[in-house]
C-alpha cells in the first residue's frame, strides 16, 4: 500500500506543481517539439502513477484478502524504521474504501473526458462540412477559398479529409510566397494530426477543470504546435515569407478554438519576435538539456518510488 501512496503523491506533486517549472521551461520555445513531449510526459506520467496507485492498492487489497493479513504503511523509504500497523478490519476497510473511490472517480472523470472529445469531435465535422458547402474550390488540394472581409487561414479536422480554410481577403493580401509558406503551415498541423491531440488535452482540462497540470497543457501545448507547424513552413519557404505571412493575416476573426488550429490566430506577436530574433545557441542547448532531463525524470521517478518500497 505504500508504494500506492508514494505514485499518488507522485501524481498529485506533477498535477499541481508541475505546471510552473515547465512553463519557465518552455518559454524560449527554441525547441518546440521537444517542449510539446515534455508536457505530454507530464501528463502521461500523472495518469499513469494514478492508475498504477489503483493497481497496487488493488493488489494489495486482493492479497489482504487471501491471506488474512494485514495491510501496512512501510516508512524504511521515509528515512524511519519500523512499520506502522493498522488493525486487519480498519485497515481492509480503508483500502477497499480508497480503491473503490478511486475507481468511481476515474470512471466518472473518464466518461467526461470521452464525452467532450466526442463533441469536440463533432464539432470539428460539422465545421469542416460547412466550409465545404460556404466555400468554393481551389488550385491546391485540401483548400477551399471562403468569401469574407477579414483575412483568415486555418485548417479543420474531419475524416476522411480535412479542410484548410483561407478567405478571399487573405488571398488579397498575401502574395505567392506568402501564401505557400501559409498554407505549408497548415498542411504540417494535418500531417502531424495536431488536431487530435489537442482536442485529446481539451477534453481532459474541460473535464478536470480543477487540475492545473490539464489546463495548462492544453494551453500551452496549442501555443507550441504553432511553433512546430511554423517551423516546418521555414524549412520549406523561409522565415521572411512566413513572417510577412502571419503579419498580413494579423487580426482575422477568431475561430473554434477546439476545432481549428489557424496560421495567425494564436501568440502571433510571440511568433512573428521569434522568427526575426533567433534564440542564441547557448540557450538553444540549455533548454534541449533542461527539458531532456524533465522529460528523464518524469518517467522514471514512479520506477523509483517502485523499487524503493522494495528494498
Amino acid at each position: 500500500m505504500n508504494t500506492a501512496l508514494l505514485l499518488l503523491g507522485y501524481a498529485v506533486a506533477l498535477v499541481w506543481l508541475g505546471p510552473l517549472p515547465l512553463r519557465r521551461i518552455t518559454r524560449t520555445s527554441a525547441h518546440p517539439k521537444l517542449a510539446v513531449a515534455s508536457w505530454l510526459t507530464a501528463v502521461a506520467t500523472a495518469l499513469a502513477a494514478w492508475f498504477a496507485a489503483l493497481g497496487v492498492l488493488g493488489t494489495a487489497v486482493l492479497d489482504s484478502a487471501w491471506h488474512h493479513g494485514q495491510l501496512t504503511l512501510c516508512l524504511k523509504t521515509l528515512g524511519l524504521t519500523g512499520e506502522l500497523g493498522l488493525p486487519r478490519t480498519i485497515a481492509s476497510a480503508v483500502a477497499i474504501g480508497l480503491l473503490l473511490a478511486g475507481l468511481v472517480a476515474t470512471a466518472v472523470a473518464g466518461w467526461r473526458v470521452v464525452h467532450r472529445w466526442r463533441r469536440q469531435r463533432s464539432l470539428s465535422r460539422l465545421h469542416a462540412a460547412n466550409a465545404r458547402v460556404v466555400g468554393g474550390p481551389s488550385d491546391w488540394p485540401g483548400v477551399v477559398v471562403v468569401p469574407a472581409p477579414q483575412p483568415a487561414a486555418y485548417c479543420v479536422a474531419d475524416r476522411p479529409e480535412s479542410v484548410i480554410v483561407v478567405t478571399s481577403a487573405a488571398l488579397n493580401r498575401l502574395d505567392e510566397r506568402q501564401l505557400a509558406a501559409v498554407l505549408a503551415h497548415e498542411y504540417a498541423h494535418l500531417a502531424s494530426r495536431h488536431h487530435d491531440l489537442l482536442m485529446a488535452l481539451r477534453a481532459m482540462a474541460a473535464s478536470l477543470p480543477r487540475l492545473p497540470l490539464f489546463a495548462a497543457a492544453a494551453d500551452v501545448v496549442a501555443d507550441l504546435l504553432e511553433l512546430c507547424a511554423d517551423d516546418v513552413a521555414v524549412r520549406r519557404h523561409g522565415k521572411t515569407a512566413l513572417l510577412h505571412g502571419l503579419l498580413a493575416l494579423t487580426g482575422g476573426p477568431s475561430v473554434m478554438a477546439s476545432a481549428t488550429l489557424g496560421a495567425a490566430n494564436t501568440a502571433t506577436l510571440a511568433r512573428a519576435e521569434r522568427l526575426a530574433i533567433p534564440v542564441s545557441r547557448g540557450r538553444s542547448w540549455l533548454e534541449r538539456v533542461m527539458l531532456s532531463t524533465t522529460i528523464g525524470l518524469a518517467m522514471t521517478m514512479p520506477l523509483v518510488f517502485g523499487l524503493a518500497c522494495q528494498l
